[in-house]
């Protein structure tokens, strides 16, 4: 034995069995335009008069659709099929118990009589439940799930089982086929970052007077993808920018698979930066690798 405890309960030389760093799972990045169910014609099983359902394709969240009771349903008929796999809707109002589902067919009648694609009643909120951050502006849930088929017609069904729940609202959904990357993004970039507007003035002797604007600040992402697939990039997210511009909005997720953290790396957003892709000497099937960078700022 060599010295004294706790040295000296471990022969001299020895030391602990290696134990591996737990590596963080973390799915890619997915980002969904809003294009396809923008176009697309929108109706709810029920309606305020002055909150109808077409304010989902307004992409202003404060705009809302309001039902007449706290279980109700939306469908979509898009001018053409599209093989959906994501269902983003932000700015609601469900509780604890919200629960929302997503259904495909190749007839409106058949989204609830045999849907061909059926992703059954899931939570809204990710497996730590609904957080309680003060003054979170809105919050954002979002369903994916695998699917290539093709179909025009879909519907959504949302239900909240809470006592104190008459209504259910939302101010955007976005229904459709979501991008993502075989590469993710670097580790690197701000993937949290906030806009303050706050005024500060100082005075000439050196008093500060300060104005809120905000309760709670818009959020910021500022990410690169340094090597992207050629055909990822021109087929997929280069289109999404292009057509998106600095006006519209998509939504985007950091991490799909996030829990505690979801609504953290989770956004409806705009992007803040002209668009601009450059080559790097790496290569794939498809040819050289081109970058990506994704400034994106909250809509709230």
């Amino acid at each position: 034995m060599y010295g004294y405890y706790p040295i000296g309960s471990a022969p001299y030389g020895a030391a602990p069995a290696y134990v591996a760093p737990t590596v963080p799972t973390m799915a890619r990045i997915a980002v969904l335009s809003p294009r396809d169910s923008d176009l697309a014609t929108v109706a709810a099983g029920s309606e305020v008069a002055t909150l109808p359902a077409v304010n989902l394709q307004n992409q202003q969240p404060k705009k809302v659709w309001r039902s007449a009771s706290a279980a109700d349903y939306i469908t979509v008929t898009f001018g053409a099929p599209v093989a959906a796999n994501m269902l983003a809707l932000n700015g609601h109002n469900l509780s604890a118990g919200g629960v929302f589902r997503v259904r495909g067919a190749d007839t409106l009648a058949n989204t609830a009589a045999a849907p061909s694609v059926d992703t059954g009643w899931q939570s809204v909120w990710p497996a730590t439940g609904k957080p309680a951050d003060a003054y979170w502006p809105r919050y954002l849930s979002a369903l994916l799930w695998s699917n290539d088929a093709l179909f025009q017609y879909w519907r959504v069904d949302i239900a909240d089982p809470a006592a104190s729940q008459t209504y259910v609202e939302a101010g955007r959904l976005v229904l459709g086929r979501y991008w993502q990357p075989t590469t993710n993004f670097d580790l690197s970039g701000a993937p949290l970052g906030f806009d303050q507007v706050d005024v500060q003035t100082r005075t000439d002797y050196g008093e500060i007077f300060t104005d809120r604007r905000q309760r709670s600040a818009a959020r910021r992402f500022g990410l690169q993808i340094s090597a992207a697939d050629r055909r990822e990039v021109l087929d997929g997210i280069a289109e999404i920018q292009r057509l998106r511009g600095l006006w519209g909005d998509v939504i985007c997720l950091l991490d799909p698979g996030a829990t505690t953290d979801f609504h953290r790396h989770s956004m409806q957003g705009v992007f803040t930066a002209p668009q601009e892709h450059r080559i790097v000497p790496q290569f794939t099937a498809n040819g050289e690798m081109w970058t990506v960078d994704l400034q994106l700022r909250e809509i709230f």
